[in-house]
């Protein structure tokens, strides 16, 4: 079975991840160390799709292997930290935490990894 989502879906997704994770923090009204977690995750996701093989890239220094490695190395610390700094015990923080966490997996979990580049 083909995966539906090819590689700038995948981009475009993530850049919108990674926006709703710099903006909702404070627009939730979150602690700043929810804040900060969110912000850096949110930082470091605009950067990486930013910098990825794609036609929406701003400059194309990584491969879509290497943003796939990323996000597999990523994804689990984003799975973990909540839990690890007690960010998980905020509701609010807890509901975007899990909203996009769920995002992150589908979005990974359906993408075509080794579908030819688009153009």
């Amino acid at each position: 079975m083909t995966k539906p989502i090819r590689r700038t879906a995948h981009v475009a997704l993530d850049h919108t991840l990674g926006a709703t994770l710099l903006a909702a923090p404070h627009l939730l009204g979150l602690s700043t160390r929810a804040r900060v977690f969110f912000g850096a995750f949110g930082a470091v996701t605009v950067a990486v799709n930013a910098l990825t093989d794609s036609p929406i890239a701003v400059r194309r220094l990584l491969s879509f292997r290497t943003h796939r490695a990323i996000d597999l190395a990523a994804d689990p610390l984003y799975l973990a930290l909540p839990l690890l700094t007690g960010i998980a015990k905020e509701p609010r923080a807890r509901a975007l935490w899990l909203g996009s966490a769920a995002v992150l997996g589908a979005v990974v979990a359906l993408t075509d990894w080794d579908a030819p580049a688009d153009s």
